[in-house]
């Protein structure tokens, strides 16, 4: 198994499920849900609290928890 890229998507400070992203963004329902596909996999970095692109890097990664 290959070891995942230090990108945002595999940090542990980067949340992008759009159930966070909706509570997270009120409103953002009106704009036709957290799902939508100009979002692709983006979501928000809660460490520099910016919303990121997913395949972004910075030094702060930190490989997240592998889910089991």
């Amino acid at each position: 198994m290959s070891k995942p890229s230090a990108t945002c998507l595999h940090c542990r400070h980067f949340r992008n499920s759009p159930e966070f992203l909706e509570k997270t963004f009120p409103g953002l329902k009106v704009m036709s849900s957290g799902m939508a596909s100009v979002r692709a996999d983006d979501g928000l970095c809660l460490k520099q609290e910016i919303y990121q692109a997913a395949y972004y890097s910075c030094e702060e990664f930190e490989a997240a928890e592998p889910v089991s």
